[in-house]
């Protein structure tokens, strides 16, 4: 990413991979599926990869697809 990317993907990109980072952090210290600590850092995670995938929508002028 940090060679081709936009400046705003890489920056998002980053950011995703830190929230997956402490994800997978958070799960190795012990934390459960259903613990609020898991929980917030995976909703966390999700928030990002949705704003990394946005930043990577804009740079390709595409728009975002409609839900089902």
């Amino acid at each position: 990413m940090s060679i081709t990317a936009a400046p705003e993907v890489f920056t998002a990109s980053e950011d995703t991979f830190r929230r997956l980072r402490d994800v997978r952090d958070r799960a190795a210290s012990g934390a459960l599926a259903g613990d609020e600590a898991y929980t917030g850092g995976r909703a966390e995670y999700e928030a990002a990869l949705t704003r990394l995938r946005d930043a990577m929508r804009h740079d390709l002028g595409v728009e975002r697809a409609e839900e089902v």
